[in-house]
């Protein structure tokens, strides 16, 4: 991901599996700047859960200056999904900083 200036903010992968014995995801991102892993959605913080429609979990934050990020996936198709992330006002409420859409190519 770049910023409106081009410069690089965040390179990496995010890695999915589920584990049909404990019904839920296991999600790992790859920081690729840092060379770092991270547990996306660990127990502690309330797991992975789907509402449904969306796919919502939250992190320990390894890039941006506040503590966590709590992420949510809508609007899921086979060529399109939007990226919310929220962070922690008080501890209880959550306040959107980034929305991030993103289309499959057509290469």
């Amino acid at each position: 991901m770049t910023g409106s200036s081009g410069e690089l903010i965040v390179l990496g992968i995010n890695l999915r599996t589920y584990d049909a014995t404990k019904q839920t995801f296991n999600i790992k991102w790859l920081n690729a700047l840092a060379g770092t892993w991270v547990d996306l959605g660990p127990e502690e913080l309330g797991g992975v859960t789907f509402d449904g429609q969306s796919i919502i979990y939250a992190f320990k934050e390894p890039v941006a200056v506040h503590a966590y990020t709590r992420a949510t996936y809508t609007n899921v198709s086979e060529k399109h999904f939007t990226w919310r992330g929220e962070k922690p006002d008080d501890g209880k409420t959550w306040s959107e900083f980034m929305v991030v859409e993103v289309y499959r190519s057509k290469e």
